[in-house]
């Protein structure tokens, strides 16, 4: 009688806990629906969206112009006489609303003004103060408008890794779905198994733990897999939500780039280094600046004046000045100095001298600083790069093998002949080693993108990243 009612619930127990199963595998089947609304997706095709319509890259591209136009007005306003076009006109009457019989201070229907030329005044010596700021607004400029080409170049690799992170977590999200496939059949065997007594509770209870750990992580990733979705559609401009369909894998290629090599690119291209530099040129000029605007030197200029055409009721006139009554041509030297005795920047401005050339010290450091992280980044990468080698060359042979001992395992305990901890202990590490080579691969060619970004380059010397994308049936 005892033993009766044992039975009964442990019945019980297992229907509810059927009842569970049967829940969650129909969330499952809802994920995979998602396979009706994907959207085919090729690298070629993100990359030329993601130029087009991405909004960060339509930003770049109009200040690139502006920064061409800010270049080519700071080079005319050192070389060149800011020539103006002027017009100056008085109030005149068009109309009169009510009349009055007083008129003396009333709008004239002949306006009085001018329209000239103005050649303004021409810097002609000034101890190379102005050449110095010109050239600083230059390298600034230009360092800018070369950063919008370094972004942009930098955006074209994000796709490519965002892309093949695509291709790595739906690999991922694959084996996480056989594993859970093949945790599933053996726990539904232990549920049978269990009520016949062929296996004890403690058996059933350890392969229904591994069945919802598998399930616990296949959502796991497929969650990560669909927020990689929304980023991609996100840096192509795609509606969010949008999933895609990818039929090209990526193929692992050993970097040919050495580390000397890399180290020496880095050193001409890489784009923090250049930052580094060009904020160490203008701090050196601005101290020359403080230094000579800290003596009493003569600047010389040259008002070149303004031939204007004057009107007004009386008649016109047309004549050259430079200053009202004065249309003589003549080189004048100013003198401007000021020197602090007490209060901002010290006596005779000892304080904002110190400040310039500290600043410019310390410009120094962080040129020196941005090489020496840059350098030592470069050298962690390749750090990874040999032991990744080492690790994609033993889960190679270790995959496979692995994959004879889970069969084999499987096959054992399903036969009744072998330990459940022996098929356990197979199957995550069968599974676990799939991810991990799967990872490594993906991680290897991130980092080769992320040594170009570094260094400064679209491809690496010797490769295509492009190339490294084919066909799912030509990876390997």
């Amino acid at each position: 009688m005892i033993r009766k009612k044992e039975l009964f619930s442990f019945l019980f127990l297992s229907l509810s806990v059927f009842g569970q199963d049967l829940y969650v595998q129909e969330i499952s089947d809802d994920y995979s629906d998602l396979n009706q609304i994907l959207k085919p997706l090729s690298l070629n095709i993100a990359i030329e969206q993601g130029m087009r319509k991405n909004f960060s890259e339509n930003i770049r591209k109009n200040d690139k112009e502006i920064y061409l136009n800010k270049i080519q007005d700071n080079k005319e306003k050192f070389y060149y006489p800011n020539i103006n076009l002027t017009l100056d006109a008085s109030s005149q009457r068009v109309g009169t609303v009510k009349g009055s019989n007083s008129t003396t201070d009333s709008k004239s229907k002949i306006p009085t003004g001018s329209f000239g030329l103005e050649f303004g005044e021409y810097s002609i010596f000034n101890w190379g103060k102005d050449y110095l700021s010109y050239l600083n607004t230059k390298e600034e400029l230009e360092r800018s408008k070369d950063r919008t080409n370094e972004e942009s170049r930098e955006f074209r690799q994000d796709i490519i890794i965002a892309f093949t992170n695509l291709i790595y977590l739906d690999q991922t999200v694959r084996i996480k779905k056989e594993q859970l496939r093949t945790a599933s059949f053996i726990y539904r065997l232990n549920r049978e198994r269990v009520i016949q007594k062929k296996v004890s509770k403690h058996e059933y209870y350890q392969a229904r733990s591994e069945y919802l750990r598998a399930q616990q992580e296949y959502f796991e990733t497929k969650l990560t897999y669909e927020n990689a979705h929304e980023e991609m559609a996100k840096l192509i401009d795609d509606e969010p939500g949008t999933k895609y369909q990818i039929a090209q894998n990526f193929r692992h290629q050993k970097v040919k780039l050495t580390l000397r090599g890399a180290l020496e690119l880095a050193a001409k291209n890489a784009p923090f280094i250049k930052d580094g530099v060009t904020n160490e040129n203008i701090k050196k000029r601005e101290y020359e600046i403080a230094i000579k605007d800290n003596m009493p030197l003569p600047k010389i200029t040259l008002d070149l004046g303004t031939y204007k055409h004057h009107f007004s009721p009386e008649g016109t006139r047309t004549l050259y000045e430079v200053d009202e009554g004065n249309s003589n041509l003549e080189v004048v030297a100013t003198v401007k100095a000021s020197w602090t005795i007490f209060g901002d920047g010290g006596v005779f401005n000892r304080r904002k001298l110190a400040n310039a050339r500290l600043s410019k010290e310390n410009s120094t450091w962080n040129a020196r600083s941005a090489k020496r992280k840059v350098e030592a980044y470069i050298t962690k990468i390749f750090q990874e790069f040999s032991n990744s080698h080492d690790k994609i060359k033993i889960l190679e042979a270790r995959v496979p093998s692995l994959k004879k001992t889970m069969e084999l395992a499987n096959n054992r305990y399903i036969e009744g002949k072998g330990r459940y901890t022996d098929f356990h202990i197979s199957l995550v590490e069968y599974f676990d080693a799939q991810i991990d080579y799967e990872k490594l691969k993906w991680e290897y060619l991130r980092n080769k993108i992320l040594l170009a970004q570094l260094v400064g380059l679209e491809d690496l010397p010797g490769e295509s990243f492009d190339n490294i994308i084919v066909k799912n049936e030509d990876a390997k």
